[in-house]
C-alpha cells in the first residue's frame, strides 16, 4: 500500500483481527516505527479513520501474544556492541637486497704466436740461358719478399661462473590485534529510583557539617550503582574494580569537560556507597 504524505505521526497500528500495535511514532519513506519495532511500509494493507492497519503478513514484525495479555504493552529494546573482526592479506613487510658491482682486474693469458724467419743466401748455379720473355731481366729495384706471422686477437665473452640463490621460507607468528570497539550497555533507571533516597538519606548523615548538597554527588552515588550492575564488573568487588572505575571516571569528566575538580580519593567513598547499595550491602 502506498502511504507516502498519508501516514501520520501518532496513528494507531492495528492487525489483521483488530488487535492494536500501538502507534506511530516516527517514519521514513521504507519504514514505519512502532513501540521500538522497525516495520517496512509494505506490511501495511488498508487505512481508514481509525489508522492504519498489517496485512497478515506483516504480523511477524510485531512477535506473537502483541494484542492481548501481559506482552501487549513489551517494547524491545536492542542492545549493540562492536567486536573485531581481524581477516589477512598479503602485503610486502621488507625486502633483500643484492647488490652486484662491476670490478676491473689485470687478466693475462700466455698464447703461442708462429711466424716466418728470412734467411738470406747467395747460391752458385751452373750456368743456363735467360728466358727471353722474362721482364725482369736488368730491371733495378728492390724486391719484397713477404714474411707472415701470427698475432694475437683479443675478444671478450662473458660467461656464468656463480649464481646467488635467495631461499625465502615462511615463518607463523602470533600478534595481538587492538582497536576500540563500542557496546551499548542498558541501564535500568528504576532500580535507581528505589535506591535513591536511600542514598539521599546516606549522604545527609556523611555529609555532617560540610555543606556538600546530594545533588552534587548524586553523579558520583549513580555512578557507582550503574557500575555495579555493569557486565563488566558483575564478578568483581570495588577493590578488585577500582583501577577501572577510576579511569573510567576520568575519562568522562575530561571527555565531558564539565568535572567538579575535585581527585579521586575525594569522590571514591561517594562511588562506593552507591556500588555496595545497588550490591543491596
Amino acid at each position: 500500500m502506498d502511504l507516502k504524505g498519508k501516514l501520520k505521526q501518532g496513528m494507531r497500528i492495528f492487525g489483521a483481527n483488530n488487535e492494536d500495535y500501538g502507534t506511530v511514532e516516527r517514519f521514513d519513506d521504507d519504514y514505519a516505527y512502532v513501540g521500538g519495532r522497525r516495520v517496512p511500509m509494505s506490511a501495511f494493507e488498508r487505512m481508514d479513520d481509525r489508522g492504519v492497519y498489517v496485512g497478515r503478513g506483516g504480523t511477524e514484525y510485531f512477535g506473537q501474544g502483541s494484542s492481548t495479555g501481559a506482552n501487549q504493552g513489551d517494547v524491545r529494546v536492542q542492545v549493540h556492541e562492536e567486536r573485531l573482526d581481524v581477516g589477512k592479506r598479503d602485503v610486502e613487510v621488507g625486502e633483500v637486497g643484492i647488490r652486484k658491482e662491476v670490478v676491473s682486474e689485470q687478466a693475462s693469458v700466455p698464447v703461442e704466436l708462429r711466424r716466418e724467419e728470412a734467411h738470406v743466401e747467395q747460391v752458385n748455379v751452373s750456368d743456363r740461358p735467360v728466358d727471353p720473355n722474362d721482364k725482369d731481366v736488368f730491371q733495378e729495384g728492390t724486391i719484397r719478399v713477404p714474411i707472415r706471422g701470427e698475432e694475437a686477437v683479443v675478444s671478450k665473452q662473458a660467461y656464468v661462473t656463480g649464481e646467488v640463490v635467495v631461499d625465502k621460507s615462511q615463518t607463523t607468528e602470533r600478534e595481538t590485534i587492538s582497536d576500540t570497539v563500542r557496546k551499548e550497555r542498558v541501564t535500568v533507571d528504576e532500580d535507581y529510583s528505589r535506591e535513591r533516597a536511600n542514598l539521599e538519606k546516606a549522604h545527609q548523615a556523611r555529609a555532617g557539617s560540610t555543606g556538600r548538597r546530594f545533588e552534587q554527588a548524586e553523579p558520583n552515588y549513580r555512578m557507582g550503582f550503574e557500575s555495579a550492575h555493569d557486565d563488566r564488573y558483575r564478578d568483581r568487588e570495588f577493590d578488585a574494580a577500582e583501577p577501572d572505575l577510576r579511569r573510567e571516571y576520568e575519562t568522562r569528566q575530561k571527555s565531558s569537560g564539565s568535572g567538579s575538580g575535585d581527585s579521586w580519593e575525594h569522590l571514591r567513598e561517594e562511588i562506593r556507597e552507591g556500588w555496595q547499595r545497588a550490591r543491596g550491602r
